[in-house]
């Protein structure tokens, strides 16, 4: 769920890994096999964690995705 309640834990919701995704997008984290060790690594997100922040990304046109890579859209 994308809503956070207050019986949430915030490090697991997908906004803010969204926003951590974006961030490590723009330090030049381009290739999807790298952007997920490095959530894996400092965030604990796992496979299916990290396909809902991607496809969330994706919705919302905040990312494009070609050829294994991911960019910010314009």
């Amino acid at each position: 769920m994308l809503i956070p309640t207050k019986y949430d834990n915030l490090n697991f919701n997908v906004l803010i890994l969204g926003a951590h995704t974006i961030r490590y997008i723009k330090q030049g984290k381009h290739n999807i096999e790298e952007l997920f060790q490095v959530l894996k690594e400092k965030h604990k997100v796992d496979l299916d964690m990290f396909f809902d922040i991607i496809t969330f990304l994706w919705l919302a046109e905040i990312i494009v995705y070609k050829n294994y890579s991911i960019t910010l859209s314009k």
